[in-house]
């Protein structure tokens, strides 16, 4: 049975835990020292009881006495007026993305067969518990610094429910990664990335089919979230059955 649309949201805050949060009048105030935007921002799905704008000012002072921008992040649950007022306070608008869903019965019972040649040896591994390794092929393909290691290993340590860190190799070297967490029913896919050398060849469809496959025993349904400009990506995930559930953004102070 699928979540509504809100709890969905608060799942995936819960999926991709902060380091440290703060509660501010309905709002959470997510820091992991500058870590991704989801676990550095101010999640807004409770309306606040004060003036915005005091609010607003408050979350400022936080994030600058840890020397972080300000990052508020929107969604259909945010009460109306804050995309306004952020937006009359000059906050940029940045990466409107989209909250994709699919029940794991919409699985083919089939999995895509990457386009490579008939030389390329494919080998797929699937840990169910934190990787270094992983963690360094994940900064490697994906350019985040090694020095944020601890911070990722920190994250992944205080997720709840089941890890499955999921890599494809082809000849010995590692072509794709995805994050699976596993928690109430459903798997919420994380840090997909496949290498430019190995890109539009089917490598992801067949990673990611492969790993749901393997949450099946313990899921129904899944999420993953995507940048709405990604064309390449939401048409791998469209294939596999994610639809769209809903839109979120974030504003930035600049």
């Amino acid at each position: 049975m699928s979540l509504p649309l809100q709890q969905l949201e608060e799942l995936s805050l819960i999926h991709w835990p902060a380091l440290n949060t703060e509660y501010m009048d309905g709002w959470k105030l997510r820091m992991s020292n500058g870590y991704t935007k989801r676990a550095n921002c101010i999640s807004t799905i409770q309306s606040s009881s004060k003036q915005l704008d005091v609010n607003i000012a408050a979350c400022e002072l936080k994030y600058m006495s840890i020397k972080q921008p300000t990052i508020f992040k929107l969604t259909p649950f945010s009460e109306p007026q804050l995309d306004e007022t952020l937006d009359k306070l000059n906050y940029d608008l940045i990466e409107p993305s989209l909250m994709l869903t699919m029940s794991l019965e919409q699985l083919s019972k089939q999995p895509p067969q990457p386009a490579l040649n008939d030389s390329a040896a494919i080998e797929l591994c699937i840990k169910e518990h934190i990787s270094l390794k992983w963690l360094e092929h994940y900064c490697e393909l994906s350019g985040v610094d090694r020095a944020l290691i601890p911070t990722m290993i920190d994250m992944i340590a205080a997720m709840p429910g089941k890890l499955m860190l999921a890599s494809c190799s082809i000849n010995g070297e590692i072509a794709a990664l995805a994050m699976a967490v596993v928690d109430q029913g459903y798997v919420g896919i994380y840090d997909v990335i496949t290498a430019e050398a190995y890109r539009n060849q089917g490598l992801c469809s067949y990673l990611l089919w492969s790993l749901l496959n393997e949450c099946k025993p313990y899921a129904s349904n899944s999420y993953l979230a995507v940048v709405a400009a990604n064309e390449p990506a939401k048409r791998v995930y469209a294939k596999l059955g994610y639809q769209e559930a809903y839109t979120y953004w974030y504003r930035v102070k600049p």
